[in-house]
């Protein structure tokens, strides 16, 4: 009697496991052609309202994003064709041009900006990515309201 229970138990917890690999691994497909890739277009009609420099991509599996358009919330993990200072520089230059205000700003080794838009705060944190490069994070989400 219990090598037929061990035997089940045994039978269920890999299926268990199989089937909820299965689903945290499977890919969305987000257009209705049946293909599973999006264009740059697409990607950069989501993230509407920050700048993303024209050489920049978007790292889809690493970045995440609730809603889209201009009321966006989420992280864009980018990979920049332009170096800490230029992605600073130029983040510091074009936020303001989406409607974003500067509230603080550190450029370092890895430099960081926070800007406020509406009822959301956005932070840039960009960091070395190799010899001419760097990778920058957009992260926007909702502020919280002051009592």
């Amino acid at each position: 009697m219990l090598k037929p229970l061990w035997r089940t138990v045994l039978i269920l917890t890999v299926a268990l496991v199989i089937t909820g690999c299965n689903i945290v691994n499977t890919p969305s497909k987000s257009n209705t052609s049946g293909s599973s890739k999006t264009t740059p277009a697409e990607i950069s009609k989501s993230f509407a309202d920050i700048p993303i420099a024209s050489g920049d991509t978007v790292d889809v599996d690493k970045s995440l994003l609730l809603n889209s358009g201009d009321q966006w919330i989420g992280r864009a993990v980018l990979r920049s064709t332009q170096n800490i200072e230029d992605a600073f520089a130029y983040y510091q230059a074009k936020m303001a041009e989406y409607g974003w205000m500067t509230v603080t700003s550190v450029q370092s080794k890895v430099s960081v900006l926070t800007f406020e838009k509406g009822s959301r705060v956005a932070t840039v944190q960009i960091e070395g990515g190799g010899m001419r490069s760097s990778y920058i994070s957009v992260t926007v989400s909702p502020r919280e309201a002051y009592k």
